[in-house]
């Protein structure tokens, strides 16, 4: 069979790879180097083999770079393309088996081979994953805790916490049922996950950041994955051909609203590690901010995220934050809600004062009238208010209905008449929108294509109902719709670009 692969080793954070041209499938090469590494004394004869290797550096990757016999070099992982079906990984390192990325086995307990090809199967996102079948004793160990300095935990315990560990509604005192527009920014939030999760890359990302042992050893593309995932709840929700989101840059903190900021962190479940994330983002706002107010902060690892208020005024500061919320769905999830998704959208359906505006910057179609805007803004220290209309004893609720019935492209044209205009394009623009559909509910009705048994695709594909210039229809917001129209999340150059399409019927 021409199925190819590659047989990879990883060591002192290197990788030697070998191509493997034909019978690369796990029947084949996969239960090759399962026998091979299961020999006695191997990964030790194999650890001191790749550092002699690793020794050459760069010469070595050029000499063997044409012997198929021999490995190349880099401090690259190799990644599934069309050209490689199948990757099989020994991670000298930290004692792992890794199949195309996804880490399985430990390399102290491996499977027999019969149980081997048992165990290789795919998750409910369409990635090759380790079954749930196999035993923990097979499966690999998940890193501990890192140790927390008493010096890290210092500004949790000098300032006064009025709440620990309490539930969401208490902190941001809201209902726990939730609104209308939180009704659609939960299942659209979970969609995008989804999104990600059926991304054989992204997924390989997602796994690395569990192995991570703490915040400061991830990688950039680590990094990316988590703090995207994290800002598709708070930028302005709107998506389209004609968006373009700010790319995301690493630091410390990310400023994701006026009063809200990221760190991305790791094993949040753990008290001491959750409490030292707290302090660094108490850290951040006191920081970064002067004047009294409410301001928020996010603990986010991929698969718990916990959420921190800090309340300013002139003469205290006090903080409450939340339990660590289970933010990603399993990959063997029947449901693609968790409390963490849930949290993250609330926190994001906050009232943002500056929408209008970051909509405005996002909106390439709209560039021109931004500028035109900006250039008759008057000068600093004059009155900067927008002109008042003629018509100003008309109510805001009778504006609000014009802009339900405008595209929503025009909403910006609609916003810059007035202060009344505005405030009532931003009330419609709450709503998220998708391709110029506003979405205002969760479908009543599944469609068929996402109910076919065994394909899950409801974990990563909605149905809303929408609108669009008054017009209802229905739009199946994920990857697989036919009617091809593409929104994109720009926020990276690592391979963790957000692809929304939807497929609209009109109804």
């Amino acid at each position: 069979m021409d199925t190819r692969g590659l047989s990879v080793y990883r060591s002192r954070n290197m990788y030697f790879s070998t191509f493997n041209n034909f019978d690369a499938h796990p029947e084949a090469l996969g239960m090759r180097m399962l026998r091979y590494i299961n020999r006695p004394g191997t990964i030790t004869k194999k650890r001191q083999w790749l550092a002699q290797l690793s020794g050459m550096g760069d010469q070595c990757s050029t000499d063997l770079a044409d012997d198929q016999d021999d490995p190349r070099i880099s401090k690259q992982r190799p990644q599934i393309d069309f050209t490689i079906e199948w990757i099989y990984e020994m991670d000298l390192d930290r004692n792992i088996f890794h199949i195309n990325g996804i880490p399985f086995f430990s390399l102290e307990y491996l499977p027999s081979p019969y149980s081997f090809l048992e165990y290789i199967s795919k998750d409910h996102y369409g990635n090759v994953a380790c079954a749930p079948a196999c035993p923990p004793g097979c499966k690999y160990n998940k890193p501990v805790p890192p140790s927390v300095h008493d010096s890290d935990l210092a500004t949790y315990q000098s300032l006064a916490c009025t709440g620990a560990h309490i539930g969401l509604s208490d902190l941001l005192a809201i209902s726990d049922a939730l609104s209308p527009g939180e009704h659609v920014r939960v299942p659209l939030l979970e969609t995008m996950i989804g999104q990600c999760m059926i991304r054989s890359d992204t997924a390989s990302l997602i796994y690395e950041l569990e192995l991570a042992s703490n915040h400061d050893q991830l990688m950039d593309e680590e990094w990316l994955t988590a703090c995207t995932m994290a800002n598709f709840a708070f930028v302005p929700q709107m998506f389209g051909t004609h968006i373009s989101h700010p790319q995301l840059n690493r630091k410390e903190f990310t400023w994701v609203r006026e009063d809200t900021v990221v760190c991305i962190s790791t094993h949040l479940d753990d008290e001491r590690c959750l409490q030292a994330s707290i302090s660094r983002l108490i850290d951040a706002i006191l920081e970064e901010k002067d004047n009294p107010g409410d301001y928020f902060g996010v603990a986010f690892s991929v698969y718990h995220c916990a959420i921190v208020k800090v309340v300013k005024d002139a003469h205290i500061t006090t903080f409450s934050h939340t339990t660590p919320f289970e933010f990603l769905p399993s990959f063997y999830a029947d449901s693609p809600s968790t409390p963490g998704i849930t949290a993250l959208a609330r926190l994001g359906n906050r009232v943002d004062p500056a929408l209008f505006v970051r909509i405005m910057e996002i909106n390439q179609t709209n560039e021109d009238n931004w500028h035109t805007y900006q250039q008759k803004s008057p000068p600093q220290g004059v009155d900067d208010t927008l002109p008042k209309i003629s018509c100003k004893e008309l109510p805001i609720e009778l504006w609000r209905e014009v802009a339900l019935h405008l595209q929503s492209s025009d909403l910006i044209a609609f916003g810059l008449v007035s202060d009344l205009c505005r405030e009532a394009a931003t009330m419609v623009l709450r709503y998220p929108h998708v391709c110029g559909y506003r979405l205002v509910a969760v479908a009543k009705e599944k469609p068929q294509c996402l109910l076919h048994p065994g394909e899950y695709r409801f974990l990563h594909n909605a149905c809303f109902s929408a609108a669009q210039a008054g017009i209802p229809a229905n739009v199946l917001v994920g990857s697989e719709s036919q009617n091809n129209i593409i929104s994109r999340i720009k926020g990276d150059t690592h391979g963790i670009m957000k692809r929304l399409s939807a497929e609209i019927s009109l109804g």
